[in-house]
């Protein structure tokens, strides 16, 4: 029943006019299938967007009392967040430019209203901004200035936190998925794909920040990528997420929007095949993200463009996406390690494939620590054991991924040997 209600929610966010479905087939599921679906919708980042559909028609009468009065508080919580994230982004929009950081907002406003029509909709966790590598020592300095500590990751990527006090979070109780009391890291890129961490390099041009376009929203100025390169970013995004088995639903919903309010505009389809079509990956990353979101919410790419973007590959992302994406995509890619299959078809050297695939089947670090959004408790030992717990779930997950991903290794050949040989190589554009 929950892959029922999870199909509909999809089919419900795929039509953006009327109803697809009337008031009694909500009200069909129980509450314990609905109380699963409620966790999913918040994970997935679907609950506003589908929140919204009802209260555009005044339908919230058709979902059950319990769904309506969460959707409706976890509507009313994430809009004092997005007050809260609009005054952040003005503050630190401001305080690079003051210290001579060109930079690019890549997500949270930056997507209003090409991807997203109204923010209040999103639920944005972190302020990503694309930088120079030689802005990178002002940019940090900056924040340091500003009380912000600074964290570094693995990836090249430079992770400043918010202190509590300034989020006012010092209250024992954590801090709900849409509470404005959640802390919201900023991010600073210096690049848009990590080879270290995917094991293969995609081509990304090296003039981003020098074709950004100046912003505003609700007198929020910033820097944004060009249209068309904000594009690419979405792109790239959603695909890395799909790599590493995590990637929310609402990526595709938001990526669907942009297509169906371009998809007559053949000026700027000109412009993306252009900028993108001699790039190394992208047309087959490209293929994987539109070919998802064509599938699951009904918006895909001009046919023409298909033809621009499409090389020896395609066949083997489209297979992929029939026999794993679209499944994999309802629970956020978290299910299995079938996205390994696709990985594979981008990492040339068979040795550094090997050590590559023997980590991610068997990975020998301790799981991260819970998140505090997802560990409710109050209590010390009500936290540890929920941190207990989750590892506990990652060993399980990891243990029956292997399984799976052992026994479906052999089919994946055999189909995907088929398929390459049916289909002909396409001709040169």
């Amino acid at each position: 029943m929950i892959r029922l209600l999870r199909q509909a929610v999809i089919a419900e966010l795929a039509s953006p006019g009327e109803l697809v479905f009337d008031f009694g087939h909500w009200r069909m599921f129980h509450d314990a299938v609905w109380k699963q679906a409620l966790d999913w919708l918040d994970l997935s980042g679907l609950a506003l967007y589908f929140w919204q559909k009802f209260r555009s028609i005044d339908g919230q009468a058709a979902l059950p009392p319990l769904v309506e009065a969460h959707l409706a508080r976890c509507h009313e919580d994430n809009c004092s967040r997005v007050s809260a994230i609009k005054a952040e982004s003005a503050k630190l929009n401001s305080l690079f430019e003051h210290a001579g950081v060109r930079y690019a907002l890549l997500k949270g406003i930056a997507l209003t209203p090409d991807y997203c029509p109204d923010p209040t909709l999103r639920t944005q966790y972190d302020h990503d901004y694309l930088i120079r590598p030689d802005s990178l020592a002002r940019a940090e300095e900056a924040l340091q200035k500003a009380e912000y500590t600074p964290r570094v990751s693995g990836e090249d990527r430079h992770i400043a936190y918010f202190g509590q006090a300034r989020d006012g979070a010092s209250s024992k109780e954590p801090a709900g998925l849409y509470s404005a009391r959640l802390g919201r890291p900023i991010e600073l890129h210096i690049r848009l794909w990590d080879r270290a961490e995917e094991n293969f390099e995609v081509e990304v041009p090296n003039d981003l920040l020098g074709r950004a376009r100046r912003c505003m929203w609700q007198c929020v100025e910033y820097w944004a990528l060009s249209e068309e390169d904000g594009l690419l970013f979405q792109v790239l995004h959603a695909f890395r997420h799909i790599l590493r088995n995590w990637c929310r639903l609402s990526i595709f919903l938001e990526i669907s929007h942009f297509l169906r309010k371009r998809a007559s505009d053949a000026d700027f389809w000109a412009r993306y095949c252009s900028r993108t079509r001699s790039l190394r990956w992208v047309p087959e990353a490209g293929a994987v993200v539109f070919g998802l979101a064509e599938r699951l919410f009904g918006s895909g790419v001009p046919p023409e463009v298909k033809a621009h973007m499409k090389t020896r590959f395609c066949p083997v992302m489209d297979l992929w996406i029939e026999r794993y994406g679209v499944s994999a995509a309802l629970l956020n890619f978290r299910n299995n390690k079938h996205s390994l299959f696709l990985h594979r078809e981008f990492v040339d050297d068979a040795s550094t494939w090997k050590g590559f695939l023997k980590r991610r089947l068997i990975p020998v670090r301790r799981p991260h620590r819970l998140p505090c959004v997802l560990n409710r408790s109050p209590r010390v030992w009500g936290r540890r054991w929920s941190q207990w717990r989750h590892a506990l779930q990652r060993f399980k997950f990891h243990f029956f991924s292997l399984l799976a991903f052992a026994w479906e290794y052999p089919r994946w050949h055999v189909v995907r040997a088929r398929r390459v040989m049916v289909c002909p190589k396409p001709a040169a554009v």
